[in-house]
């Protein structure tokens, strides 16, 4: 008879357990509206996509900056410009000179690496300003963000969410569990001083 009261924590850990898997897979389940009992039921995330998309872009635009667009291009610039391997093109230049005394003497100073650092630093600090800025102001952030959103499917935004937010649903889970077992004991409880 004392097996009766294990009975409502036991099943209570189940049955929450199970509702809060289904709650979760509700989040992304069903993926096209389905009409149950002349209710439309359709997940949230597929349901509320453009939405979320909506948002995202209106938290990065917050978030990124002009000034961030500058920073990005005007590295990029940077980067471009010391991998055209600007110093080997000067030492070209002096092996074309008749007088190879003077790239041996221009190597040991050290004066190919001080014109190449040199029209380096000029040359970045000119696109800087003069590309960098007009390049970040046509960047539409919005847009971009749009067109991904657009080319992301479902299946991905479902794979994405699990992949960053599996501990948190997780717990959801079997928070579930916990909260029907601590249920079903006081049901157990109840009942054993009811009787």
């Amino acid at each position: 008879m004392e097996f009766i009261y294990a009975l409502p924590p036991v099943i209570g850990a189940l049955i929450g357990y199970i509702t809060n898997v289904i709650a979760v897979e509700m989040l992304f389940h069903p993926k096209k509206p389905v009409n149950i009992f002349g209710f439309r039921i359709q997940g949230l995330v597929p349901a509320r996509s453009r939405e979320i998309a909506e948002r995202m872009i209106d938290s990065l635009s917050e978030i990124l900056t002009q000034d961030d667009f500058e920073f990005m291009v005007d590295r990029a610039i940077a980067r471009a410009y010391i991998e055209s391997n600007l110093a080997k093109r000067i030492e070209e230049i002096f092996d074309k000179t008749p007088l190879s005394y003077i790239k041996s003497a221009a190597e040991r100073s050290g004066v190919i690496s001080k014109i190449s650092s040199a029209i380096s630093d000029s040359f970045a600090g000119v696109l800087k300003e003069a590309v960098a800025r007009n390049i970040a102001k046509n960047i539409d952030l919005r847009e971009l963000v749009i067109k991904k959103a657009q080319e992301v499917s479902d299946e991905e935004i479902e794979r994405i969410f699990k992949k960053f937010a599996k501990k948190e649903l997780r717990f959801i889970e079997i928070s579930g569990a916990v909260l029907g077992f601590v249920i079903g004991l006081l049901q157990s409880v109840v009942i054993y001083f009811l009787v």
